[in-house]
């Protein structure tokens, strides 16, 4: 995907409104072709979550989800390849 169709994401819109400060590590990381990612279940927060991590940053996420399905969902849409 390029720059401008990523910025089109709900995904990327909703991480620009909420989460404005990790928007353009986010954007650099969803550019790379074939971004290995994880989900791994996480109460990091004080709520269980679906956290997708970049496999070469994990203090890195990309985004949570409250399902494993939804994270999935989300990582195949945004053509993440799950490791």
């Amino acid at each position: 995907m390029t720059r401008e169709e990523i910025e089109q994401t709900e995904w990327a819109k909703e991480l620009k409104e909420k989460s404005s400060y990790f928007y353009e590590e986010a954007i650099q990381y969803a550019l790379k072709r074939n971004l290995n990612v994880h989900i791994s279940q996480t109460n990091e927060t004080g709520e269980t979550l679906w956290a997708i991590f970049v496999v070469d940053n994990y203090d890195f996420w990309m985004d949570a989800k409250k399902t494993k399905k939804e994270a999935v969902r989300l990582c195949r849409q945004m053509k993440w390849k799950i490791s």
